[in-house]
C-alpha cells in the first residue's frame, strides 16, 4: 500500500510539474518585482535607475542586462546577495538561491532560472503537503487529493510563476507546520526534532519576514500545552531552541530588526483596513476557490440539509493550521502595503489543507464515508477544473500584454523613454531595454526636447505615468504616432 501512495504522489508531483512547465512557456513578460529579485542577487546597486548615467545617455542592450545577469567576473561574489537586501527590506536565502540558480546561466537573462528554482521548491512542497494531510485526515487518500487539488490551484500555479521568495516562503510554512505537527503530543520531544525546528526557524525568517507571524503563534501554541500538561523539560528544550534560533538569526542578519521595525513596510506601515479585507476576501475566493467560494458553501449546506447529523469532530490538531491562518491573515489585513495575492502566498496550502479538511469534516456529520470521500472530491476538483472553462488565464504570464516583447524585438527599433522620476515604475518594463540595441531614458522633469524632434529613424516610445502626454505628442506633431499597447506603469507608441 505504502508503495503504491508513493506512486501516486510522484505522478501527481510529475503531472503537476509538467504544467507548471507548460505555463512557464507562456510566460511573456515580468512584474517589477521579478526584475528585482534578479538584480538585488547581482547588481552593484539596488536599482539600476541609481547609475549616474541612467538618466539621458544613450545605452546599448547590455547596459540593462547586466542588472539582470550574472556575468562571468561576478561568478564567485555573493556580496550583492547580502549587501543589497542589507539596503533593502527583505532577508536574504531566496536571493542567494537565485543566484545559484542563475550561475548555470552565465553571461545571459532567462526566465528559466528563477521558474526552474521555483518548480523545485514546490516539489518538495508536495511531500509535506502530503505528510500534513495525512495527520490531519489521517487518511492517505485525503492526504493524496490534497496534493492534487493545492498544486492545480490558481494561486499554486501563479506561485510558481512568480519569480519571487513566496513559493519558498510557502515551503517553510509547510515545513515548520509539520514539525510542530509531529512533536504536539509528544510526552518527550526529541532532540532531532528540536534541531530542526531551531534551523528551519532561522531559514524560514532568512527568507521572508510574514513567516514570523505564523510560526510565533505556532510557539504560543505548543509553549501553552507544554505549560497546561506540565510537560516542563518540553518547555525548557523548546524556549532553547527558538533562543539559539533568534540568536543565529540576528548574527547572520542583524538587519531584520531595523527593516521590521522602522522599514517602510515594517510595523508602522498605515493602511486602508476596510479595503484591505474586502479586497483579501476578494482575493481568497479567485485564488483559491476561483470564485466558487459562495457556490462550493451553498452545496454543502444544502447536501447536509435533511439528513441525521453526526456530532462534528475535529482533529485538535487541525487548531495548528487554523489559527496561525486567522492571525496571519489578520496581520496582512491590517499591515500590508498593498492587496495582492502575494501577501497570501506563503500560507496558501495551508489554507487549501484547511479548507479541504474542514468541508469533509462537516460532510461527515451527515454523510458515511465513501459519500463523504465523493462529494468533497468532486467539490474541488470542480474547482479546480472551473478556469479551463471559464478561461481563466494566470496572472503572472502576463499573456494580457500581447506579445509587446516579442512585437519590440522583432521591430528593433530605439527605444526613447520619457521617465518621469517621481513615479520609478521604470523596473515594471526593463525588460524591453534588453531587447533592443540602442534606448535612452529622457527626464521628464528636465526634459530633452531636441533628442525626441532630431530623432531621424523609426523608433518606440514609451511615456511612464506621470508623464503629461499631450506634451510629448505635440513636440513630435511632425511625426506618425502609433498607440502600441497599454502597460503597468506606461504607455507604448511605435513613432515614425
Amino acid at each position: 500500500m505504502k508503495k503504491k501512495i508513493v506512486i501516486i504522489l510522484i505522478l501527481i508531483t510529475l503531472i503537476q510539474i509538467l504544467t507548471r512547465v507548460y505555463f512557464c512557456f507562456q510566460k511573456e513578460y515580468f512584474h517589477m518585482d521579478e526584475m528585482y529579485s534578479y538584480g538585488l542577487m547581482n547588481y552593484d546597486k539596488l536599482n539600476i535607475a541609481d547609475n549616474s548615467d541612467f538618466l539621458n545617455t544613450w545605452h546599448n542592450k547590455e547596459y540593462f542586462e547586466d542588472y539582470l545577469e550574472v556575468n562571468k567576473d561576478e561568478l564567485y561574489d555573493l556580496n550583492p546577495v547580502y549587501e543589497n537586501q542589507k539596503n533593502d527590506v527583505h532577508p536574504p536565502l531566496y536571493y542567494l538561491l537565485l543566484r545559484i540558480a542563475s550561475s548555470f546561466n552565465v553571461d545571459n537573462f532567462s526566465k528559466w532560472s528563477g521558474l526552474i528554482l521555483n518548480i523545485l521548491i514546490f516539489a518538495i512542497s508536495n511531500i509535506f503537503i502530503y505528510l500534513i494531510a495525512k495527520i490531519i485526515f489521517k487518511n492517505p487518500i485525503y492526504a493524496l487529493l490534497t496534493c492534487l487539488i493545492n498544486g492545480f490551484s490558481l494561486i499554486a500555479l501563479n506561485s510558481s510563476l512568480y519569480i519571487r521568495m513566496y513559493e519558498l516562503c510557502n515551503l517553510n510554512i509547510l515545513i515548520i507546520t509539520y514539525l510542530h505537527l509531529k512533536i504536539y503530543d509528544k510526552e518527550k520531544l526529541k532532540i532531532p526534532y528540536e534541531i530542526l525546528i531551531t534551523i528551519f526557524l532561522i531559514l524560514g525568517g532568512l527568507t521572508h519576514y510574514y513567516y514570523f507571524i505564523y510560526v510565533f503563534i505556532l510557539a504560543i501554541i505548543y509553549i501553552g500545552k507544554c505549560i497546561k500538561e506540565k510537560r516542563f523539560r518540553n518547555l525548557v528544550l523548546y524556549l532553547a531552541g527558538t533562543i539559539i534560533a533568534a540568536g543565529a538569526y540576528l548574527l547572520i542578519f542583524p538587519y531584520a530588526i531595523s527593516h521590521i521595525l522602522f522599514g517602510y513596510r515594517g510595523v508602522g506601515t498605515n493602511v486602508d483596513i476596510l479595503n484591505n479585507l474586502g479586497g483579501y476576501i476578494w482575493i481568497l475566493n479567485k485564488e483559491i476557490f476561483n470564485y466558487l467560494l459562495p457556490v462550493a458553501l451553498i452545496i454543502v449546506i444544502i447536501s447536509c440539509l435533511k439528513k441525521n447529523k453526526k456530532k462534528m469532530n475535529l482533529n485538535k490538531k487541525i487548531y495548528l493550521l487554523l489559527i496561525p491562518i486567522l492571525v496571519y491573515l489578520i496581520v496582512v489585513i491590517l499591515k500590508a502595503p498593498y492587496v495582492e495575492a502575494r501577501y497570501i502566498m506563503p500560507i496558501y496550502s495551508v489554507i487549501i489543507i484547511s479548507s479541504i479538511y474542514l468541508t469533509k469534516t462537516y460532510l461527515k456529520k451527515a454523510w458515511d464515508n465513501k459519500s463523504t470521500l465523493f462529494i468533497t472530491t468532486l467539490l474541488f476538483l470542480l474547482i479546480i477544473y472551473s478556469p479551463m472553462m471559464t478561461r481563466t488565464k494566470l496572472e503572472y504570464t502576463y499573456t494580457k500584454y500581447n506579445n509587446i516583447a516579442k512585437n519590440i524585438e522583432e521591430k528593433n527599433l530605439p527605444i526613447i523613454y520619457v521617465f518621469n522620476t517621481g513615479k520609478n515604475r521604470f523596473l515594471d518594463d526593463l525588460y524591453l531595454f534588453t531587447l533592443v540595441d540602442s534606448s535612452i531614458i529622457l527626464d521628464y522633469n528636465k526634459l530633452q526636447e531636441d533628442v525626441l524632434k532630431n530623432q531621424q529613424e523609426d523608433f518606440i516610445l514609451i511615456c511612464n505615468e506621470g508623464v503629461d502626454e499631450e506634451r510629448i505628442k505635440g513636440i513630435l506633431e511632425s511625426k506618425e504616432i502609433t498607440y502600441m499597447q497599454k502597460m503597468n506603469a506606461c504607455n507604448i507608441y511605435e513613432v515614425k
